[in-house]
C-alpha cells in the first residue's frame, strides 16, 4: 500500500501548509484571537470612551480626547500638551497681577518664557505682553482652553470672567479718561 491511497482519505497537503480541519475555524468565521487579546466579536465590545472622543493618532482607534497615550498601541499623543489642568481664571490673574515676572508662564507653560519674562521685567515689556496674553486667553472658548491646557472643558462661571475684562480692560479705561482729561485741559492751558 505504500503507493496507494485508501478511499476516504484525502493526500496530504503540501509542505508547510495543515490539512483543512486540523485546528482550523470553520468556513466563514474568524480565528480566536492570541491568548490575552480580546477582538470586537469575542467576548467584551470594542470600548469606547464615553464623553469627548478622537482618534488616535498612530492607529486610529476611537480614544477619550484627554488621553495622553492611546491605550490599544501605546503611542504619545501629540496634540495634548499639558496632563495636569490648567484653570483658566487663575492663569487670567496671575497674568494681570503678576504677569511681569512671568508667574502665569510658570503655571500654564512654557516655563522657559516665564525665565525670559523674569529676566527682562525691568523693561516693562514682559508686563505689556503678559496684559495681551490675558486678554487673549479671555477671548478664547472653554474648549480651546481644555484643548491646549488639558482637563475636562467647563463652562467658566460668566461672573468670573465678566469681572476679568474689567480688570484687563481697566488700563485701557484709565487711558483713554486720561486722554479726555487731558484734552479738556487744554482750552484752559491756552486761555
Amino acid at each position: 500500500m505504500s503507493g496507494q491511497q485508501d478511499w476516504g482519505q484525502q493526500p496530504p497537503p503540501p509542505p508547510g501548509q495543515q490539512p483543512p480541519g486540523w485546528g482550523a475555524p470553520p468556513a466563514g468565521q474568524q480565528p480566536p484571537p492570541p491568548s490575552g487579546q480580546q477582538t470586537p466579536g469575542w467576548g467584551a465590545p470594542p470600548s469606547v470612551p464615553v464623553g469627548p472622543s478622537k482618534y488616535c493618532q498612530s492607529c486610529g482607534a476611537v480614544i477619550a480626547a484627554s488621553a495622553p497615550v492611546c491605550p490599544n498601541c501605546g503611542a504619545r499623543q501629540a496634540d495634548v500638551v499639558y496632563e495636569e489642568p490648567k484653570n483658566r481664571p487663575i492663569a487670567i490673574l496671575l497674568a494681570l497681577f503678576l504677569g511681569a515676572f512671568g508667574i502665569h508662564r510658570f503655571y500654564v507653560g512654557p516655563i522657559a518664557w516665564g525665565v525670559a519674562y523674569l529676566v527682562f521685567f525691568w523693561t516693562g515689556i514682559p508686563a505689556f505682553l503678559a496684559w495681551l496674553e490675558a486678554i487673549y486667553w479671555l477671548s478664547r472658548s472653554d474648549v480651546e482652553w481644555a484643548q491646549k491646557y488639558g482637563g475636562p472643558v467647563r463652562e467658566a462661571n460668566g461672573c468670573a470672567i465678566g469681572c476679568l475684562w474689567v480688570l484687563a480692560l481697566l488700563p485701557l479705561i484709565g487711558l483713554l479718561f486720561l486722554g479726555g482729561l487731558f484734552v479738556l485741559a487744554i482750552p484752559f492751558a491756552v486761555a
